[in-house]
């Protein structure tokens, strides 16, 4: 896998104009941010596949590069003790990107889209927002089995928080994420994939509140 990543960033990146060595470079430093330990869901896999997921609505988007390295970016800073992950990996995109040569104009895109996905609140009439933010969330609509891992995932990354806080904490964010209707924000991934989105996310709460009452229950 991160052979092949390896390749779609050098592709990329030899587009830029980045020069090899360069592109090697930063490279590196994604490949070890990513695959810092405690990184059990935001790591290559997410980024491989939120990319994988771009690529299929590519066409929707007005400036397909500048979603590119925002997604290659957007959570190379991830520590879920901070509120500030999205800030601090546009500063990284910034600090990394610039001295390249990368132009001004698209890294102002760049850390817009990252940004984005601190909130997932779209705005009306930016289809770029509308790409990444769905390819960020595209793990939501997963099959059953894959989005149980991802569950699993992002609790093992949340492993410092006591069980009980947890429960709360989760459902908050499963029962905003409900609220959304539609909850993607393309045409192909509402079409698709918005029903299985309302599956599985109620079943993770359905599971939370069962955890919830036997944790009551034993108390």
């Amino acid at each position: 896998m991160s052979n092949l990543l390896r390749v779609r960033w050098f592709n990329l990146a030899l587009r830029l104009g980045i020069g090899e060595p360069d592109a090697e470079e930063v490279w590196r430093g994604l490949a070890a941010a990513y695959g810092e330990s405690g990184r059990f869901y935001h790591n290559l896999n997410h980024i491989q596949h939120a990319l994988a997921i771009a690529e299929q609505l590519q066409e929707v988007a007005t400036d397909f590069t500048a979603v590119q390295l925002a997604l290659w970016f957007h959570d190379v800073v991830y520590d879920p003790r901070r509120s500030d992950n999205e800030a601090q990996s546009a500063a990284y995109a910034d600090a990394v990107l610039l001295p390249l040569g990368v132009p001004d104009d698209l890294l102002a895109k760049v850390r817009g889209l990252i940004l984005a996905t601190q909130t997932h609140e779209a705005a009306a009439d930016d289809p770029d927002v509308w790409v990444i933010l769905d390819a960020d969330l595209a793990i939501l609509s997963a099959p059953p089995a894959q989005y149980d891992a991802y569950a699993r995932a992002i609790r093992q990354e949340y492993s410092f928080v006591p069980d009980a806080a947890y429960v709360v904490g989760r459902t908050a964010v499963l029962q905003k994420f409900l609220a959304r209707s539609p909850f993607y924000l393309t045409a192909w991934m509402r079409e698709l994939r918005d029903t299985a989105v309302y599956k599985n996310l109620s079943r993770e709460l359905a599971e939370l509140n069962k955890r919830d009452t036997e944790n009551g229950e034993k108390k």
